[in-house]
């Protein structure tokens, strides 16, 4: 009887615990969604932000766990609450990352999102790129074993140009870019590091074609991929 009594408290002790949890949780949900405006962005632009959000949160982190306010970032692409909670959806509903509190701009990586990145992002958000008039460019990879390159003049070898370059300026140019070409800017990109990850060098040339291709048609800058692939290249 008194094994029964123990167990019938240690039941009541986690409702106790769970259901207040639970109900907190579903308070902070409903505060995040409360007068929700209408995304303004098209449902076929969405799997391209999601991927491009959750790296920029983790990217911004010091690790998992680490808060990320990205009200700023999401005013900067001309996001409302409406356009946030549909890009996040997807990572918050697989815990890739996950909300501070009641805030409904403060994100945090958790540790399953944090190894995620790491996987598939890091290296890219290793190297930084800078371009100067002239066709200079300068690529630091923040490395101990990191490796420089730097070319002159405005025309470019296809060949000269290091892949993993040409991806993330191509990702730093879709932020800033008008919405139907940053997405098939973003897309590009994952698809040229998938082609890169094969060791598929067809897939790469008819990567860069298309590339080629939006660059002789954007009406945005697209300057750091100018730099490093510029139209008639190919």
């Amino acid at each position: 009887m008194e094994l029964v009594e123990d167990f019938a408290f240690l039941v009541v002790l986690v409702l106790l615990v769970l259901v207040p949890y639970a109900c907190l949780r579903a308070a902070r949900n409903g505060f995040r969604n409360w007068r929700l405006p209408p995304p303004t962005i098209r449902p076929a632009q969405v799997e391209h932000l999601e991927k491009a959000v959750f790296r920029e949160i983790c990217r911004r982190a010091k690790g998992p766990g680490s808060d990320v306010d990205m009200q700023e970032h999401f005013d900067e692409q001309g996001w409302n609450r409406g356009d946030a909670t549909l890009i996040l959806a997807e990572p918050l509903k697989h815990k890739l990352i996950s909300v501070r509190g009641w805030s409904r701009a403060v994100y945090f990586p958790t540790r399953r999102g944090w190894n995620e990145y790491r996987k598939r992002f890091m290296m890219a958000d290793s190297v930084s790129i800078t371009a100067s008039p002239g066709g200079f460019v300068a690529a630091n990879i923040n490395s101990a074993h990191g490796v420089a390159q730097s070319g002159y003049g405005h025309r470019a070898d296809r060949h000269d140009v290091s892949h993993q370059h040409l991806v993330e300026a191509l990702r730093t140019d879709a932020r800033a870019a008008e919405p139907s070409e940053g997405v098939r800017a973003q897309e590009y990109a994952d698809d040229l590091a998938e082609a890169v990850q094969e060791e598929n060098p067809a897939r790469v040339d008819r990567i860069l074609s298309r590339v080629n291709a939006l660059l002789e048609t954007a009406t945005s800058a697209f300057s750091l991929t100018r730099g490093l692939l510029p139209p008639g290249t190919l």
